[in-house]
């Protein structure tokens, strides 16, 4: 009863939740998922602590880097790029590029390039792991249950999917052949070459799909047949700093997304009647001089925070590539990870008298639908031990609880990401957050220390106010709240303009900003 609701029937909407009931989503995590918006999260942790970032390659946001890209290509020929389609899934639109005249081929190719295309474009990793000669990937399952303060399991089983071509570097002439270089179960399950697992714990195993159990023991063999020695902590040690950053980077749009949605979720009091002659909050002002009339206005509304809180918590599918060197590289998120046990299997493989499957999972080919071994003890072992964590039982073997303290910078970084995601309530969120009432409001105590000049300010809101990638219009009830990133970058730049900032490291600076502004 505390992980479902069991008055709901069919689509019956439930009329309130208990206060005990979890939710299975965090509020945002779908936008977050977006290639785009993961890449700008991760950015900002990446410019306030560069050297913990050795597992995300060098990456470009298309369109609006592509000059960059392009200039990156002329200077580094023989490299490769792979390009990824913002909302992208099961592989569509991938594509791997060599040179200018390659990359502006293929975007070109894209029906709605210049009209709304977004990708993120990285560096194509040129020295994966590979079992076999095949390139591989592996999808962790990690459940959240909380994001202020960050709290996460990572499930020790997981899936090891593989390519179904033997690998070979990119080159012109290879750089389609997506069974070779592209890791999606849901591409590679197409190609002649994908085989079914019969036993999953079985360590000689050339299955498309292994549990990453198996493949741990098969990764061992290699490495010992390499005259090394597998250290299979130290590669979950590996995982959980990915995992770990990752979350980290998230948080503070994920902290400011459930205030706004926890918000939206109390029942509404009755409207106040509007004093005569006062002006309409709905209408829009022309500039910011009207601002303070507003507030003062917003300042009356009712403040308590009391009431209901939905718990929430998500399972994630986190993809990650080994390299050589058994470095995981981060590859996307997923915010529903595949929980389907069963995989296509072509008639003209299954037992004889078995039904065709009128859908298209196979590109039209004729096919059938079975249970896969390998899916059904992964995602059992995944889903069970989720929910034990959820009811509070103890945390179950095949998960570890992460450790945010062992993989962050000097000092409290998740402390600073929170307090980034109050200032930006602070100034007013989506609505207010740009304007220099919103801004001077957030940043008060450092411009009445005297450390920060409130000229400065409004010159650095006024090139803020026009330029990031936070979304215009009415936010949907679960869009993320993407402008607290642009509004980071706004703080990291102010914070360099306080008196004594020219000596300090980005962190430093943006931590000291951020302790004389501190509305707590």
């Amino acid at each position: 009863a505390e992980v479902a609701h069991p008055s709901c029937t069919g689509l019956e909407p439930v009329p309130q939740l208990p206060e005990s009931a979890w939710v299975n989503r965090l509020p945002g995590m779908g936008h977050l998922c977006d290639k785009v918006n993961m890449a700008l999260a991760l950015r900002l942790l990446q410019g306030l602590w560069p050297t913990k970032f050795r597992f995300w390659p060098k990456s470009w946001l298309l369109p609006a880097e592509t000059d960059k890209l392009r200039s990156w290509l002329r200077k580094h020929s023989g490299n490769t790029v792979i390009v990824k389609p913002s909302d992208g899934s099961l592989g569509e639109g991938i594509f791997l590029a060599q040179s200018n005249s390659d990359l502006d081929a293929k975007l070109l190719a894209k029906p709605n390039w210049g009209a709304g295309y977004y990708a993120l474009a990285q560096k194509y990793l040129p020295d994966p792991l590979l079992i076999s000669g095949l390139k591989f990937d592996l999808r962790l399952y990690v459940v959240v249950t909380s994001t202020d303060p960050p709290q996460a399991y990572l499930c020790r089983e997981g899936l090891a999917r593989f390519c179904t071509a033997k690998y070979e570097a990119p080159t012109a002439a290879n750089a389609n052949q997506h069974y070779m270089h592209l890791t999606n179960y849901s591409v590679n399950k197409k190609s002649a070459g994908f085989v079914k697992a019969t036993d999953p714990f079985d360590v000689e195993s050339q299955a498309s799909k292994r549990p990453l159990s198996t493949l741990l023991r098969q990764i061992e063999a290699q490495e010992a047949a390499e005259g090394r020695l597998f250290d299979e902590q130290r590669f979950f040690k590996a995982c959980e700093e990915v995992v770990v950053v990752l979350l980290q980077a998230i948080a503070p749009v994920l902290n400011v997304t459930y205030d706004r949605v926890a918000k939206e979720a109390k029942p509404k009091p009755k409207a106040k009647a509007k004093a005569k002659g006062r002006t309409s909050r709905s209408r829009k002002r022309a500039d910011d001089s009207d601002e303070e009339d507003e507030e003062e206005e917003e300042d009356d509304e009712d403040d308590d925070e009391n009431g209901f809180a939905p718990q929430c918590f998500q399972m994630l599918g986190v993809d990650v590539l080994l390299d050589e060197k058994l470095q995981p590289w981060l590859l996307e998120i997923n915010g529903r990870p595949s929980m389907d046990i069963e995989e296509p299997v072509r008639l003209s493989e299954a037992p004889e008298g078995t039904r065709r499957c009128p859908c298209r999972d196979m590109d039209g080919e004729e096919h059938a639908h079975f249970v896969s071994k390998v899916d059904l003890m992964v995602k059992t072992a995944a889903m069970r031990g989720a929910f034990d964590i959820v009811l509070g039982r103890k945390v179950p073997e095949q998960y570890q609880e992460l450790n945010f303290d062992a993989h962050g910078p000097d000092g409290d970084l998740s402390g600073t990401l929170q307090l980034i995601a109050r200032l930006y309530q602070v100034a007013g969120g989506a609505d207010k957050a740009f304007t220099t009432y919103g801004v001077r409001r957030a940043l008060k105590g450092a411009i009445d220390s005297g450390d920060l000049s409130a000229h400065d300010v409004d010159a650095a809101v006024t090139r803020w106010k026009h330029q990031g990638y936070r979304q215009t219009g009415d936010l949907e009830k679960d869009t993320a709240e993407i402008g607290v990133l642009d509004f980071a970058g706004l703080l990291q730049e102010v914070a360099m303009m306080r008196k004594g900032a020219e000596e300090e490291e980005a962190m430093e600076a943006l931590s000291s900003l951020l302790e004389d502004c501190d509305p707590d």
